[in-house]
């Protein structure tokens, strides 16, 4: 990619039902998750980081959205409370990042994925930067994040995930 510059995104995501129960696996949740979600969802809100690289000039880039260490330890203290307050909260920070990764690049919502790309030497310089630290099996060291271009690149053919993701439509060995 080459130098690369950052860009603070300032991400906003509504809470979205009907991504939740996809994130989920689930075709319905009772009121009481809802309830606890829609508790939930500002407190996660303020954790809610968003970045996109890019080289000057250029259109094409990669929008990164994570939660904070602070909302893994919310989930966390949700487990030790209870397994459903647990998955649900689980569910609901994976959700939060989606969807704003969905705000940011709208393609994706159609297939519901946000195709991995596989970060340069400079795209790992840059989340270090941010405290992020990238590993070959295609995450970073905070467990809520999407990582995807910007703008949309395609689907599995673009994804660093391809060989390994079940949901690929990509050629194993690809």
């Amino acid at each position: 990619m080459g130098k690369l510059n950052a860009e603070k995104l300032s991400p906003n995501p509504e809470f979205d039902l009907f991504l939740y129960l996809r994130v989920a696996g689930t075709p319905k949740v009772e009121q009481h998750v809802i309830d606890l979600c829609e508790e939930h969802w500002d407190a996660f809100k303020e954790h809610l980081k968003g970045y996109r690289f890019a080289e000057s000039g250029s259109k094409r880039g990669v929008a990164l959205f994570f939660l904070e260490p602070a909302a893994e330890g919310l989930v966390e203290e949700a487990w030790a409370r209870s397994p459903t307050e647990g998955f649900a909260l689980h569910n609901l920070a994976v959700s939060m990042v989606m969807a704003a990764a969905g705000e940011q690049v709208p393609e994706i919502e159609a297939g519901a994925c946000a195709p991995l790309p596989t970060p340069d030497r400079d795209l790992k310089r840059r989340m270090e930067r941010l405290g992020l630290v990238w590993n070959e099996t295609g995450n970073v060291s905070v467990q809520f994040a999407v990582m995807t271009h910007d703008p949309y690149a395609g689907g599995c053919a673009v994804c660093h995930l391809r060989a390994t993701c079940p949901k690929s439509e990509a050629p194993k060995g690809a």
